[in-house]
């Protein structure tokens, strides 16, 4: 549970320290590839409407120094027959703000109340508005372009405005792209060059504390991450070789503790045998026998053991009859049980 706990509180403060500025310089590239990308939008799309107005106006210029009834007329037939008022609307408002024509009808709707009319009107010039229409709430972008009667009186405006709802969404989507593609590259990132080689080192190093011992980690990094992985490979090294020479001196040292064990058994035995031997020396010998015996079977034990951990001894598995052995195990014992 301690480990756990060290092991969460070190990927936390990395994901603080690290990722988290990292992550927050990404956010910021991501925010001025979306401001660019808004700006250029906005920049091309303000630069086609004022094109439009100016073309406009350069038109009607004609019409203009006829009357004013010839130049209403002009207007409204003008805005019935405009082409892309799909996209966008056209409008011409006179000189008291007043809507005379649109795209979308005779007097369609309110007259406009955006800066960009007045602005023209005063300046003398085009002008432009982009934000929220006071009256629908709608975000949208306008141009209006003043024309001016022969005798230099502003006798209205034309006025260019279509909703930006559409490149909005564009620019969403950009930002979107943009996030996704910062979320897959720190994912890599992390994954590739942090989490996955800490989440192997971790389960390498379980598996040495279990008793695996001379298991190695690969891995590709020559940074700390390689260093560590590298000290805990040369750790899991010693530690198999001084298991096998724990195990080799164990196995060595059983070998040799048998031939005084069987020296011991082999003269207890023969003593025994003998007719010469008092009561209290026979039950003396029979306890060093019975001793020697014990110990001989704890020394073949423990070369079992060590032939375990060696790998020397396998285990074979095989189908067998449990009642067959049954039935001769007490066939064979059944006699001295019975004694």
């Amino acid at each position: 549970m301690k480990s756990m706990k060290k092991t969460g509180g070190l990927r936390r403060r990395w994901l603080l320290n690290t990722v988290g500025v990292v992550f927050a310089l990404g956010l910021v590239c991501v925010m001025a590839v979306t401001a660019s990308y808004a700006t250029y939008y906005y920049s091309n799309m303000q630069s086609d409407m004022e094109n439009r107005a100016k073309t406009t106006t350069d038109f009607f210029a004609d019409y203009i120094n006829q009357d004013y009834g010839d130049y209403y007329q002009s207007c409204i037939t003008y805005a019935k027959t405009f082409e892309d008022k799909g996209k966008i609307e056209l409008q011409f408002i006179n000189n008291q703000g007043s809507l005379v024509a649109s795209s979308y009808g005779p007097w369609a709707g309110p007259s406009p109340s955006t800066s960009d009319i007045w602005d023209a009107i005063s300046i003398r010039d085009k002008s432009s508005y982009i934000g929220r229409d006071p009256d629908t709430g709608e975000r949208i972008m306008a141009v209006s372009c003043p024309m001016i009667y022969s005798n230099g009186e502003v006798i209205g405006v034309l006025r260019y405005v279509t909703s930006t709802r559409l490149v909005n969404r564009q620019i969403i989507l950009v930002c979107l792209v943009c996030c996704f593609v910062l979320t897959v590259v720190l994912a890599v990132v992390l994954l590739r060059s942090i989490l996955n080689p800490v989440a192997e080192i971790t389960e390498k190093a379980q598996r040495i504390a279990s008793g695996s011992y001379g298991v190695q980690i690969q891995t590709p990094f020559k940074d700390e991450i390689g260093d560590l992985a590298d000290t805990i490979n040369e750790m899991s090294t010693k530690i198999a070789q001084n298991e096998k020479m724990q195990a080799e001196f164990v196995s060595q040292l059983s070998h040799e503790l048998r031939t005084p064990l069987t020296v011991i058994n082999g003269w207890s035995e023969t003593l025994l045998a003998g007719d010469d031997l008092n009561d209290d020396t026979r039950q003396g010998m029979k306890i060093i026998s019975s001793e020697a015996k014990r110990l001989t079977e704890m020394v073949m034990d423990l070369l079992d053991f060590t032939r375990m951990q060696d790998g020397r001894m396998t285990l074979a598995v095989e189908m067998t009859d449990i009642r067959g052995e049954f039935e001769d195990t007490v066939y064979m014992y059944g006699g001295r049980l019975a004694q």
